[in-house]
């Protein structure tokens, strides 16, 4: 059953005019999953029904709470009001990683479908709201809030409803507290090699901003992918020893190595207008994570092997999960870099952009 405090929420939505009226249905069932009905700690204690993370961009409706939830703690939304709350959800997908959606504003399913893989790591997150949304209409319905059995959802409506993108087994990441590594888990290993006394890119660093994409490159097969590693951390006495490298490095077996902390930039993309392309040129050193398949190629060209391609895929929905990075700000190096054999991570790009 509900919480009295959840039937107050349910009330003044059902009154409130928003813009998107016939979305309400499907963005109540959010919050029943989300909240358990109200019960949850973040709904009694913070007014928070949706599980939302803390973002800079809502913090008129907002503050900032530490809150230890079920896969650790983060920082979460704690609002002041019920209104504030709704305010803040709707404010919150008006953000860059669910962009699109208000074309989607007269279809819930679309809409859900649209959002559900960005918003929940839970693989069947979409068809678990479609399952609540005769509850949800009811509740919006009545001032009788009783919670209905549920409905049988067929398993192609479900298949239909997870969408195409989901990634088999949900590899995760998760930052540290302080901000410098990556974590990955469901199967994600990932071995931290960054060195935090190390300049790395200086000028992208001195000038860091958040991470807003990231670039696929391949790596020469002259060296092993620990020599490159290494290679980034000591610099290049022929070049002065400025820092060049990425931030993540998999092996041709898929082996997955962190190059540097991500509290500091690399060098790894030309800022030079001579050799960019328009397509990508938002994409800088100062706010772009670098991935490279290392030693990927032969002497005939640069394919990744299989592992690669299957860790690279990995690394970019955990990455994109994890940072509110939408998929289609994946780049291949050859195709925002005139001077690169523009296949350089370009199909696995396209492929990740598909996705979105």
């Amino acid at each position: 059953m509900s919480t009295e405090q959840f039937r107050s929420l349910v009330a003044l939505y059902r009154s409130r005019q928003i813009e998107f009226n016939n979305l309400k249905p499907v963005t109540l069932a959010m919050w029943i999953l989300e909240s358990g009905r109200g019960t949850s700690g973040l709904a009694t204690n913070h007014l928070n029904f949706a599980g939302m993370k803390y973002r800079s961009e809502i913090s008129q409706f907002a503050k900032r709470v530490l809150y230890n939830a079920h896969d650790g703690s983060g920082y979460y939304c704690e609002f002041a009001t019920l209104d504030d709350f709704i305010s803040g959800f709707w404010a919150f997908l008006d953000r860059s990683p669910y962009e699109g959606w208000r074309d989607l504003g007269n279809d819930e399913i679309a809409f859900i479908r649209h959002i559900g893989g960005v918003w929940a790591e839970d693989p069947n997150y979409v068809s678990k709201v479609i399952q609540l949304l005769p509850e949800a209409r009811e509740m919006l319905e009545s001032e009788v809030i009783d919670v209905p059995d549920p409905v049988d959802v067929s398993e192609e409506e479900i298949e239909e409803a997870a969408g195409g993108h989901l990634m088999p087994g949900r590899p995760t990441i998760a930052i540290s507290a302080d901000g410098k590594v990556a974590m990955g888990g469901n199967g994600l290993e990932i071995d931290y090699r960054g060195v935090d006394s190390c300049p790395y890119g200086n000028s992208a660093t001195n000038h860091k901003r958040r991470f807003a994409g990231l670039i696929i490159h391949h790596t020469s097969p002259q060296h092993t992918t620990e020599w490159y590693v290494q290679y980034q951390i000591d610099g290049d006495p022929g070049r002065g020893g400025h820092h060049f490298g990425y931030h993540f490095y998999i092996s041709p077996a898929g082996l997955i190595y962190q190059g540097a902390p991500l509290t500091k930039r690399t060098n790894q993309i030309s800022p030079s207008n001579s050799v960019r392309r328009a397509f990508g040129s938002h994409m800088q050193n100062t706010n772009s994570i670098g991935i490279t398949c290392a030693r990927a190629g032969t002497s005939t060209g640069f394919r990744p092997t299989d592992e690669q391609v299957t860790k690279v895929k990995q690394m970019v929905f955990a990455l994109c999960d994890a940072l509110d990075i939408p998929f289609s700000q994946v780049y291949g190096h050859g195709e925002i870099q005139s001077n690169r054999m523009r296949s350089e991570g370009a199909f696995l790009a396209e492929e990740i952009r598909a996705w979105a």
